[in-house]
């Protein structure tokens, strides 16, 4: 019962780690699989949601099965957390790994600092001001992007601390940016369209878009419909920011 116990709070600590940094549902699902598999469990059945994870596990012989409901409340992009699950999962399924090893090692992962707020802030501002050039600003226009990048990621720590949602986040997220570009244009006349699209850029879900397309086409449609909706969600409350920023101006701009 005790190896039970180990077995389930790795396969269900490997799949949260998915769905927590970034990974797809049926990836979450694949993973719990191997790793039961590795584990000598085949039987096991396994749905996973972007809010969830319900698993059921038995031994095989009539033995009792057992049942995991897991909830998923936080979920962002770490790619190298992902990529380090990846790997224990793959040990796993090869045989290289007991569950106590197993679960030591994604506790491991799971106490993985995430990356240093600076280097997110700045990288952050770079990939806005240089999507700025993309759609055709000039050189003021990226110092004004950049800016725009700089103020809005060097919030969002603010927004996780205030326990602002990430919908309302973008909304904010959104009037900022605008308001600094606007604020700017009084002082410097610069092109708004290229420098408030630039800063904005890279807050669209790019990769929830990404991840609803591969659900869908797995069959996973629950997964995917709730995806898609949170990248038109944000994108749609992204350009209400806006918008309100500039009806606030009005014929000024």
């Amino acid at each position: 019962m005790a190896e039970m116990d180990v077995m389930l709070d790795a396969v269900c600590l490997a799949a949260r780690l998915v769905l927590e940094n970034g990974g797809e549902t049926y990836r979450a699902e694949e993973t719990v699989e191997h790793m039961c598999r590795g584990f000598g469990m085949p039987k096991v059945d396994v749905l996973a949601l972007p809010t969830g994870l319900t698993l059921t596990l038995a031994a095989g012989d009539g033995e009792t099965a057992h049942t995991r409901l897991v909830r998923v409340r936080s979920r962002a992009t770490n790619l190298a957390r992902l990529d380090a699950c990846n790997t224990v999962s793959r040990q796993v399924a090869k045989g290289q790994l007991t569950p106590d090893a197993a679960l030591a090692a994604l506790r491991n992962i799971q106490k993985t600092p995430p990356p240093k707020a600076l280097f997110s802030v700045l990288f952050g501002a770079l990939s806005a001001a240089f999507f700025c050039v993309m759609l055709g600003g000039k050189l003021e226009d990226f110092i004004v992007s950049l800016l725009c990048g700089l103020m809005i990621h060097g919030a969002m720590p603010l927004y996780n601390r205030c326990r602002i949602p990430a919908m309302l986040g973008g909304l904010l997220s959104g009037f900022l940016t605008a308001q600094l570009a606007l604020l700017c244009n009084l002082i410097y006349p610069i092109h708004l369209e290229p420098t408030i699209s630039g800063a904005v850029l890279p807050l669209l879900s790019g990769l929830a878009t990404t991840n609803a397309i591969r659900d869908t086409i797995k069959g996973d449609l629950v997964s995917g419909s709730a995806r898609i909706t949170e990248a038109v969600l944000t994108a749609v409350l992204l350009a209400v920011g806006i918008c309100i920023a500039l009806s606030m101006w009005g014929g000024n701009i």
